[in-house]
């Protein structure tokens, strides 16, 4: 059996999931992980929301059971316009139907969850190096080699790039760099945490979680959400998305430099006078403590022809190879795919004789190129459904009337009623990873690695 040395760039959700598959698939091989934060802040905040297809990866890792009873789980999604109308409850998810509900959770949790994993193989066989910014990254015929700013360098076989939107990796190897350079969407998310105890008085239909609200312009807000994301459901977290000028990087320090700064641009939309939003919208942000406040410029990249490099030493996964915004709620559910396909793929290459260490050969070519081909083909799915999602929470300046959200609305019941919207549920949600691979490996190959 192969004893490949991977460098994994960045251990995030999709740097630790990916080592923990390839580990557990391929016990000989040896994992060093380098991670530009510090040990003592390994994650991001905020919270995440995953559906059936990501948590049926974690499932697959053994994650899923501990992390459960520590979020939120849900089923449906209620609509409402600004006055608080009822409008439709969306189904989202379900154990009769995806052997899974969605999941609203704290990243940190799934992400310690997962570094806890990682640590009780031991550093003989993962290992994670803080601290180290790449710098840059040269391969050949035999290996690849990463240099950080530090001065010191590595190399391995395999390197895989996890390192997200503004991937060092990426540039390092793309013919056009700067043709995959992160675009501003002309969206930003903004919103922060409020305790159930706070405003659930304001909810007086007693219409349940999560809520989806749709106003009629982007000048008064065109959209906000509340959404619990612990187990007993006390605690929300509310968020907006607004359309916004494309700041510079100082610009955009000035937004996350100033809580204040966050809650008062709250404040000019949903409160401003004769603002149609309704008492639970108003209320939420009032009482609201400026301290939880965060923000997300929306950036995309293109995504490139394949996700490895010419001598398939460098291959790249997550946002590093398909950034999206976070309006579809798939951008870890798309990482998490990542990692178990690509685990399963390169345990196969690296598992047969026809693959040994030579992963840039024509069977290891041939297994990257049908991952590569697939993950591709999913994601232009689901950016697809993540850009009408975006669509639908934008707003129609000038349109006081509301025409275009009642437009909206009668759209939504006419996808409901003609069953588009269990399809694209379905597509998204029934998607398991290992089957997946099982197309382009063969089940009896993946059943040997198991």
């Amino acid at each position: 059996m192969a004893s490949p040395k991977i460098i994994i760039i960045g251990s995030g959700l999709a740097g630790l999931s990916f080592s923990l598959f390839l580990t557990r698939l391929l016990p000989t091989v040896s994992i060093k992980i380098y991670e530009v934060r510090p040990s003592t802040h390994p994650s991001t905040s905020g919270t995440i929301n995953l559906t059936p297809n990501a948590l049926r990866v974690l499932d697959h890792l053994g994650v899923y059971k501990s992390i459960s009873p520590q979020g939120y789980n849900f089923d449906n999604l209620t609509l409402l316009n600004h006055q608080f109308d009822f409008l439709a409850s969306i189904p989202i998810a379900g154990i009769s139907d995806f052997e899974y509900q969605s999941l609203r959770i704290e990243r940190r949790i799934v992400h310690s969850a997962l570094l806890q994993k990682v640590m009780e193989y031991g550093r003989s066989r993962i290992e994670i190096i803080y601290d180290s910014k790449c710098e840059s990254v040269e391969e050949s015929d035999t290996g690849v080699t990463v240099k950080f700013t530090n001065g010191g360098s590595i190399t391995g076989d395999i390197l895989i790039a996890c390192d997200g939107i503004h991937s060092t990796v990426r540039k390092s190897f793309v013919k056009d760099p700067k043709d995959f350079d992160p675009k501003y969407t002309g969206q930003i998310s903004l919103g922060g945490n409020i305790s159930k105890s706070q405003i659930q008085k304001f909810n007086p239909n007693n219409n349940p979680y999560p809520l989806m609200m749709f106003g009629p312009e982007t000048s008064t807000g065109a959209n906000f959400m509340v959404w619990p994301y612990n187990n007993s459901g006390d605690q929300f977290t509310f968020f907006t998305t607004l359309s916004k000028p494309e700041e510079d990087k100082d610009g955009w320090k000035s937004y996350s430099d100033s809580k204040e700064f966050l809650k008062s641009i709250m404040q000019e939309t949903f409160l401003s006078e004769g603002s149609p939003w309704n008492e639970m919208v108003k209320k939420t942000i009032e009482l609201s403590d400026a301290d939880s406040y965060r923000f997300w410029p929306f950036y995309l990249h293109s995504i490139p022809e394949k996700f490895y490099s010419e001598k398939a030493r460098i291959i790249m996964i997550g946002d590093a190879a398909h950034a999206m915004p976070p309006s579809g709620g798939q951008g870890a559910a798309m990482a998490f795919e990542d990692a178990e396909t690509l685990a399963y793929s390169l345990a196969v290459a690296f598992n047969t004789p026809e693959g040994g260490l030579g992963i840039n050969t024509p069977h290891g070519q041939n297994i990257l190129s049908k991952w590569s081909n697939n993950r591709i083909a999913r994601m232009n799915t689901i950016q697809e459904m993540n850009k009408r999602m975006s669509d639908m929470r934008k707003g129609h300046s000038g349109s006081t009337s509301g025409v275009m959200f009642t437009v909206k609305v009668w759209a939504i019941w006419i996808l409901g009623l003609l069953g588009v919207l269990g399809r694209t549920r379905r597509v998204v949600n029934n998607y398991d990873a290992r089957k997946e691979a099982a197309v382009w490996l063969g089940e009896g190959v993946l059943a040997g690695l198991e």
